[in-house]
């Protein structure tokens, strides 16, 4: 039997263990990552592959994987203790980069962060790696890791030096992202290097062909979705949102516990905005109504990898006002309005162009959604078909 990503399904891969890394706070703190590493999973199940997520080096020891799909070269710490669990277990080693654009990095450092981010960021002198550099041992730290105190001493480049060699396959979303880590990690395996940008998985759940918005008379509504914390940057669109009142702004995600400064000053600018309101976290289907009912999609984060909200946005053929400090353009290259998080006026300038937008059915959408989503899914199928073919030759 052949799946619809192309993979002969049946014992041929029964035999294949692959381990998925999700982030050691990911229940906490779910994420755009996680739910790549969810998707990952999904995808390679369906095709016969024994499946994992796993969050620590121990869970990766006990499960012994042939293949380790590991996340995230800006936190190299706790990269590196997976890494070196899987090679322990003779495993091959991919690392889906998720290298954030440093421009944007630096930009949010220079944004003046309140608590510990602050304190890191000026420690760090604003520098970018720096920054990401020092908030990975401070993790390490508070989960009581050896290696942090080493590398600590040792510096960033010695981390980088021992963590290059177990990487075998580099997976980066774009040739965007590739430049950047050629610039920022100098002397990284980019031998084998994939491009597999972020797969967009449209579940099985119909969008309510309901307008969630509020018939207020305002003419245009926006939606503004993502964890509430100071890297989404939501608090410079409430600021402007007072500047717009025939629109509503309406804001989606959880509130981001270990950033309780910025979500103070959140409540309290939303509590100013009559035209704005805030739904909490949620569920797919709401999500997915709410985007494609939306005259634009605000992303206003200082940095993203690709905006899994945007990806969405862009199947369903609803416009796009975000942040340039992305590597979007390399898989979305129109209806996209693009503005410096810098800039307050440039995002206002950007919604003084959108009007009220005429909603297409949802059976219309689908040829688009589909086609959209295979397209995205591509690079990641030819990576895993191509991995787990060698493999499963060396285990007959």
């Amino acid at each position: 039997m052949t799946h619809s990503n192309g993979f002969q399904a049946g014992e041929r891969y029964d035999c294949l263990k692959v381990g998925i890394q999700v982030r050691a706070d990911h229940a906490s703190k779910p994420g755009g990552d996680v739910a790549l590493a969810k998707a990952f999973a999904g995808r390679l199940r369906s095709s016969g592959f024994q499946v994992e997520l796993l969050s620590s080096a121990q869970e990766v020891r006990s499960f012994q994987p042939r293949l380790l799909i590991a996340f995230n070269l800006d936190q190299m710490l706790e990269l590196f203790d997976v890494c070196r669990s899987a090679k322990d277990c003779g495993a091959e080693v991919a690392v889906y980069a998720l290298h954030h654009p440093s421009q944007g990095v630096r930009a949010y450092l220079k944004s003046g962060l309140a608590g510990p981010r602050g304190w890191v960021a000026s420690y760090a002198g604003k520098d970018p790696a720096k920054y990401m550099y020092f908030m990975s041992l401070l993790r390490g730290l508070r989960r009581r890791n050896v290696l942090a105190l080493k590398y600590a001493l040792a510096g960033r480049k010695s981390l980088l030096r021992d963590l290059s060699p177990m990487i075998d396959h580099l997976l980066v979303s774009g040739p965007s992202e590739l430049a950047e880590i050629h610039r920022d990690f100098p002397g990284m395996n980019c031998d084998i290097v994939r491009v597999v940008p972020h797969p967009v998985e449209f579940p099985e759940v119909a969008v309510p062909e309901i307008n969630p918005y509020d018939a207020t008379g305002v003419s245009r509504h926006f939606f503004i979705g993502g964890r509430i914390e100071s890297r989404k940057n939501q608090n410079m669109v409430l600021r402007i949102a007072v500047r717009v009142p025939d629109a509503e702004f309406v804001f989606a995600g959880q509130l981001n516990e270990t950033d309780p400064e910025y979500c103070a000053e959140f409540r309290r600018l939303l509590a100013a905005a009559p035209n704005c309101r805030w739904v909490g976290q949620l569920s797919m289907a709401a999500l997915l109504q709410h985007l494609a009912y939306a005259d634009a999609v605000i992303s206003p984060s200082w940095f993203e990898v690709m905006s899994l909200i945007n990806l969405y946005a862009y199947a369903l053929g609803t416009p796009i006002i975000s942040s340039e400090h992305t590597y979007d353009p390399d898989v979305l290259h129109d209806g996209v309005t693009r503005f410096d998080p810098e800039t307050s006026n440039a995002l206002l300038e950007a919604l003084a162009e959108v009007g009220t937008r005429v909603k297409p059915g949802i059976s219309a959408a689908s040829g688009r959604i589909a086609e959209f989503s295979a397209l995205t899914w591509l690079g990641f199928d030819e990576f895993s078909h191509s991995v787990s073919e060698r493999l499963a030759a060396r285990a007959f």
